[in-house]
């Protein structure tokens, strides 16, 4: 009968042992979100991202989804995401812009919109995912 020739884990396999976990997570979640047709992974993927986004910067200021976790933290928050999504006008495009160029400083009154510092691709996945709840 021949050996078997068994490999001891050292210290690199502890540490790839829950990052593995996390990613199998990940897919596991986006392969349960995947919707049938061809076109719709890619728009699909990057609202989610917009999603997951939203839910951790902007949850602070506005309602961004149904079952958010915490409430805004201000006194009188920003419109909610269902709001803006259903606003005449409103397009993915209106929304990059307005993400990316509404900020306040110390001088703006009335306030407007805190910079997100969000890279392009985060604003327009979080301009994709308000669009997405357009008629929710």
């Amino acid at each position: 009968m021949p050996q078997r020739h068994t490999r001891v884990p050292d210290a690199s396999h502890a540490r790839l042992v829950p990052l593995l976990g996390i990613v199998l997570c990940q897919f596991a979640s986006a392969a349960a979100s995947t919707p049938a047709s061809a076109a719709e992974p890619a728009r699909s993927a990057v609202t989610a991202r917009g999603e997951h986004i939203a839910r951790i910067i902007c949850s602070a200021c506005h309602v961004v989804a149904k079952d958010q976790e915490y409430p805004p933290i201000l006194d009188t928050p920003g419109p909610s995401f269902y709001d803006v999504a259903n606003r005449p006008g409103t397009t993915e495009r209106s929304l990059r812009h307005f993400i990316a160029t509404t900020h306040w400083d110390v001088k703006s009154i009335p306030m407007s919109m805190p910079n997100p510092m969000l890279l392009p691709e985060d604003t327009r996945a979080v301009a994709r995912y308000i669009v997405s709840l357009r008629g929710r």
